[in-house]
């Protein structure tokens, strides 16, 4: 399985702009984009062209999710046979299991919570899944496998702590969350990415 071991901070400076690759790091003080700032350009550089902000667009929203190229690629090929692709392609990657155990609050960042699948400690349904990129559907149940463990626990406080996006529903003390629905246009408009120009690109 490929995997991307390049500096997670560099990704930020590059792009210029926080993508919270590092959960809470990211909102201290030992932010390198606060630190550092971003990555110097060349004073003799252009204005940034159409193409540019596509190509930045399209490469911060990879980048947050945690997707090599062609995998990204496929995610929008499917969304652009269901209606709207600049949403569709949002509502896709919210639907992963990765990007769900994130925002239940059981992992700090999306790279955490791709380790927790990937390891086996969570289950959906009653059924162990080891697939980040799993769709998760309207009815799932994504739940510890071990609920008795320290680090269920310490996965439940921290649910505590997390404001649950509104097609969730906890249950069990913190250590099961129900999907209630898929989410919708509305649940992914707080998202700073301008997923229109994701779609222009592609396009071409």
């Amino acid at each position: 399985m490929a995997r991307d071991l390049s500096a997670v901070c560099k990704k930020c400076r590059r792009e210029g702009e926080k993508l919270f690759l590092k959960g809470e790091r990211c909102l201290s003080e030992k932010c390198a984009l606060s630190r550092r700032g971003a990555k110097e350009r060349s004073r003799y550089s252009r204005r940034a062209s159409a193409y540019a902000l596509q190509l930045k667009e399209k490469q911060k929203l990879r980048l947050m999710y945690g997707m090599f190229e062609g995998q990204f690629r496929r995610f929008f090929k499917l969304a652009a046979k269901r209606g709207n692709p600049a949403i569709g392609l949002l509502l896709l990657l919210e639907r992963r299991l990765d990007n769900v155990v994130h925002r239940i609050g059981w992992a700090q960042s999306r790279s955490q919570a791709r380790q927790m699948v990937r390891h086996g400690h969570i289950a959906v349904s009653g059924h162990k899944v080891d697939i980040p990129s799993y769709f998760v559907k309207a009815g799932d149940q994504i739940e510890l496998r071990k609920p008795d463990s320290a680090s269920a626990q310490e996965c439940a406080e921290l649910l505590d702590t997390v404001k649950l996006p509104p097609w969730f529903s906890a249950a069990s003390s913190g250590k099961k969350v129900q999907i209630t629905r898929l989410p919708a246009a509305e649940d992914v408009a707080e998202i700073p990415i301008n997923a229109q120009l994701v779609v222009e690109l592609y396009s071409k």
